[in-house]
């Protein structure tokens, strides 16, 4: 399997991890992601940039699966891009919209993921945009 078929696996893995906080489940997602991690996030609410390490984005998908469990919600992910930038490394691109029962929410996505010696795509580095919230 080529580095694009394998990265677009792994990238509708996620968005279904996603899906998968309404039933309170974030330990499959959080192994997606390598100990050496760096993520920023903006959030347009607060008007600044959050960053995080391994634990922290992990600690973050725990409590957005309790905050989540048992709520009617869908993530989209769309116009998936993905650029190698070597043999075990490609950037990704793409758009998430997330809505539930209140509003909907838009983001754009980049990450980086690597393949360990261990054969596994994890992300290393992620950046993501949010939009405003529509109701």
């Amino acid at each position: 399997m080529g580095l694009e078929s394998e990265l677009s696996t792994k990238v509708y893995r996620l968005m279904e991890l996603h899906q998968e906080f309404a039933d309170g489940n974030y330990e499959e997602m959080n192994a997606l992601y390598a100990d050496d991690f760096q993520g920023s996030l903006y959030m347009p609410r607060v008007g600044q940039v959050e960053n995080f390490n391994a634990d922290q984005i992990k600690e973050g998908n725990k409590e957005a699966a309790n905050h989540f469990n048992g709520k009617k919600m869908q993530f989209i992910f769309s116009g998936l891009q993905i650029v190698p930038q070597h043999e075990n490394q490609a950037a990704v691109s793409y758009e998430i919209t997330y809505r539930d029962e209140e509003r909907m929410v838009r983001a754009l996505n980049l990450e980086v993921w690597r393949k360990g010696t261990d054969e596994k795509w994890r992300i290393i580095r992620w950046y993501q945009e949010k939009g405003q919230s529509e109701t």
